[in-house]
């Protein structure tokens, strides 16, 4: 009797920490960048190649830090600055830094400082949500991209507005708005050297760089490219068409592989530069050098992004290099409040649901011997759930279909491993 009790409780217990960290998975939007300590997902190079900056994350807290290129001398920028930091880009010649400052509702606008930190000022862009931006060449315009803030967070489907171009002249703030098309993204955003040209990225079909000629208020691409492409970058002289993409060797596994690519516009040949077998991002050129530094995303696809600096000749001859930033290290260890976040996670509620249907196994071996029944059960839920995902996804957001499927097929996984534990458990129950 007493046995059973325990079974009873530990079977309970299960399905209400189980039902509890759903709920939390549902209401709680979990911020994986919380407690971390680590490099943010973009940086830039200074015009004589002397200085690198970039946003940190330190202790959850991501800021605009600057350092020497070869990683000595590091020191933060955005000290006073509220929300996060991050997506630092040099004027032309190196005397200021703008960068985007998040708020608490996830909307971003556009901070300038001089390039040592001080004479900080952010601007007023009129309700914006502000997602790229770069300097005029002459740094009396910025240009960039933006979207309504009030479209925040909205879903696909819920929001008639996009991404379009826009320019803040620095001695008015007035804030024009270049293009109307509600793009449904832009990314990538730079600016030739004449500043006459705005280049970003476009989804149409696959994922494209345009140019955007200030003169002629027109769209016409850049180069093309077989398959997708991101982070695209072109050299300074426009000759170099630098960008990632996943290699062909990993099209046929379950992990894309994302490596950095370099494309001479003239001669049309394409050459790879690195082969991480991870994913490579954000592509810098350096100026004075015949190289280009890079972003590894080390840990890929996992959460929080773990990053290294690095970079690669661009004559396709060498390999990454790391560079070392002796960066501030962590103050505290946060073991209770990420052991809290991971009881709540979603690996968590798999262990759960995992131990509340092994509950459920030992309770029908007492009473029926069915041991057989709890674990048919599960894989019969998770077979509906794969069944249901498909309707979701055609009747709703497409997106929430894929969710769904996710999840079915983590139930699936479970229901594999509950049915082998009920047959060791048939096993031994005969034996004994």
């Amino acid at each position: 009797m007493k046995k059973q009790r325990i079974v009873l409780i530990f079977t309970v217990v299960s399905l209400l920490l189980m039902l509890g960290s759903i709920l939390y998975q549902t209401l709680q939007e979990e911020d994986p960048y919380r407690f971390y300590t680590g490099l943010g997902q973009e940086f830039d190079i200074g015009p004589d190649d002397s200085r690198v900056a970039f946003s940190y994350f330190l202790d959850g807290h991501e800021a605009i830090y600057v350092s020497n290129l070869d990683g000595t001398d590091v020191t933060r920028l955005s000290e006073k600055i509220e929300g996060r930091s991050h997506s630092p880009k040099y004027s032309s010649d190196g005397e200021e830094l703008l960068f985007l400052t998040e708020d608490d509702q996830r909307i971003q606008t556009i901070t300038v400082m001089n390039h040592d930190g001080s004479n900080a000022k952010r601007l007023a862009l009129d309700s914006l949500h502000v997602t790229d931006a770069v300097f005029a060449p002459d740094k009396e315009s910025i240009y960039f991209v933006a979207m309504p803030a009030s479209e925040v967070g909205k879903s696909e489907g819920e929001t008639k507005e996009g991404f379009d171009l826009y320019q803040v002249h620095r001695q008015s703030d007035q804030v024009d708005q270049l293009t109307d098309r509600d793009h449904f993204s832009m990314n990538d955003l730079s600016i030739s050297a004449d500043g006459k040209t705005l280049y970003y990225s476009l989804y149409k079909t696959t994922e494209q760089l345009v140019a955007y000629s200030l003169e002629k208020k027109t769209e016409s691409s850049v180069a093309q490219i077989k398959d997708d492409m991101y982070s695209s970058v072109l050299s300074k002289d426009g000759t170099l068409l630098a960008y990632t993409a996943v290699t062909e060797q990993s099209k046929n596994t379950s992990l894309f592989h994302y490596e950095l690519f370099v494309k001479n516009i003239e001669s049309n040949k394409t050459n790879q530069l690195t082969d991480l077998q991870a994913n490579v991002q954000s592509p810098v050129f350096l100026h004075e050098k015949d190289e280009i530094a890079f972003l590894h995303y080390e840990n890929w696809p996992g959460e929080p992004e773990e990053y290294q600096l690095m970079s690669v000749s661009l004559k396709g001859n060498g390999k990454p290099e790391l560079i070392n930033l002796d960066l501030p290290a962590s103050s505290g260890s946060y073991f209770i409040p990420k052991t809290i976040g991971f009881m709540l996670s979603e690996q968590a509620i798999a262990v759960y649901y995992i131990l509340f249907f092994a509950g459920l196994i030992l309770i029908a071996q007492r009473k029926s011997g069915k041991v057989y029944l709890p674990s048919l059960v599960s894989l019969a839920l998770a077979v509906l759930t794969f069944v249901g995902s498909f309707i979701i996804g055609f009747f709703t957001n497409p997106w929430y279909g894929i969710g769904l499927g996710m999840v079915a097929i983590t139930m699936f996984v479970c229901s594999l491993l509950l049915i082998l534990f009920s047959f060791i458990l048939k096993r031994f129950t005969r034996r004994s």
